[in-house]
């Protein structure tokens, strides 16, 4: 029998099986901190490119996944906030992202959020590959 594809190598012991891994997650499902938020300006040339691939219909294939810590809970966003901000700006409250989720806390997303970012905004959408 396949391994399930979302599954993680070895399953957090408080979150149930099948949680953790690579699946789509709604923008009505995720969380954001109001700092990592605030990181990404509307208008940025980032969020209008994520603007344009929502209208298009190809953000569901949108790649590198979003990093999203779950803890338990909520899901919270840790990286492609201009994903976010688009799909705000739209009121696409159904659009779904292709997120790679593991066990982690709000302050775990800020943290790995500063890390990749260097405290600035670095990090963008990567090429489509929209078939």
């Amino acid at each position: 029998m396949p391994r399930d594809s979302r599954a993680p190598g070895a399953p957090s012991p408080k979150l149930p099986s099948g949680v953790l891994g690579l699946d789509y997650l709604k923008f009505s499902q995720l969380s954001v901190s109001d700092e990592f938020l605030m990181r990404e300006a509307i208008g940025s040339p980032a969020v209008e490119d994520a603007l344009a691939l929502i209208r298009l219909g190809t953000m569901r294939a949108a790649r590198p996944a979003m990093k999203v810590f779950f803890d338990g809970c909520r899901f919270w966003l840790a990286s492609h906030v201009h994903r976010y901000q688009a799909a705000r700006l739209l009121g696409a409250c159904h659009q779904e992202f292709w997120c790679d989720i593991q066990a982690g806390t709000s302050n775990d997303a800020v943290q790995y959020a500063s890390r990749i970012t260097g405290g600035s905004r670095t990090c963008h959408n990567a090429p489509i590959s929209a078939s």
